[in-house]
């Protein structure tokens, strides 16, 4: 294992697909303040009593972006190995095939880490002496990012195994690129009906010159029971993840969203060894 992951992190380092990936990330990082600086600005403009923008809005993006530059990095990563025969080259030295896969998944995983921490640093150095330090306390933080970086791991966890069991790169980095998006608009898209309210409030309007008072009532889209827990269900998931940790960052990321990345990644890494191992590389 040490032998290849040696050779794996040489590898990683000479990859281009990972150097674009983590100038990506970098470059996004650094402009993001630029652009809250510019709407800080058109507020003062304006005459508005509180012109400030918060740095905070602008650091929560990196968990969209880590996993959408991770699927893209993982397929060109490991169908290299694919395509230039260093997989099969492992496996005819006499790895086992457990081990190859999890050397790959180390890498891939390694890589998904260090393009978060590209953003951060690059949006932390931008956006402090642009924005100001960050509003909220610093253990939330801390303990957002430690869940973000645990959701993209996981999520690379997955790109990795669809890439090692895909020869084709191009199909795998459509395959992996087109999940990653999916799972970021189901994400949006359960927020939404998540956050419906069980009851509408009492309100009251003047009609015809008369106070009406409507009283509260059900909200019919508000989802209940066994719906409720399946769509909570996949809210959880990594992928959808990153819209719940940018709504819950300031409150506090709930606990069991790193259980289910860490639990999400381990059964990715198991179903990827038992695929693999039974995958026809001829």
């Amino acid at each position: 294992m040490m032998n290849l992951l040696s050779a794996g992190f040489f590898r990683l380092w000479r990859s281009k697909s990972f150097w674009v990936s983590l100038a990506v990330m970098a470059i996004v990082g650094a402009i993001e303040p630029l652009f809250g600086y510019a709407a800080m600005a058109e507020l003062a403009a304006n005459g508005s009593m509180d012109a400030s923008v918060s740095l905070d809005s602008r650091y929560i993006i990196f968990p969209f972006l880590s996993g959408i530059l991770s699927s893209a990095f993982c397929a060109l990563f490991v169908g290299a190995g694919h395509s230039d025969g260093g997989i099969r080259s492992k496996l005819a030295a006499g790895h086992r095939r457990a081990v190859v896969y999890l050397s790959e998944l180390i890498l891939c995983v390694t890589a998904g880490a260090l393009l978060c921490l590209g953003y951060i640093a690059a949006v932390l150095a931008t956006g402090i002496p642009l924005l100001g330090p960050m509003r909220t306390p610093l253990l939330t933080v801390l303990w957002y990012t430690l869940c973000a970086v645990i959701m993209t791991t996981a999520i690379t966890a997955l790109f990795t195994t669809i890439s090692i069991l895909c020869h084709n790169k191009a199909v795998a980095a459509v395959a992996c690129i087109f999940l990653a998006y999916f799972l970021l608009f189901l994400g949006i898209f359960l927020n939404a009906r998540l956050a419906e309210p069980e009851f509408y409030p009492a309100h009251q309007s003047i009609e015809d010159g008369q106070i009406v008072t409507v009283e509260a009532r059900p909200n019919p889209g508000y989802i209940r029971g066994m719906k409720r827990a399946v769509y909570q269900f996949l809210f959880d998931l990594p992928g959808c993840q990153a819209v719940q940790l940018s709504v819950t960052m300031t409150t506090g990321v709930p606990p069991r969203l790193p259980l289910w990345s860490l639990a999400s990644m381990t059964m990715f890494a198991g179903l990827g060894v038992a695929l693999f191992r039974k995958k026809d590389l001829k």
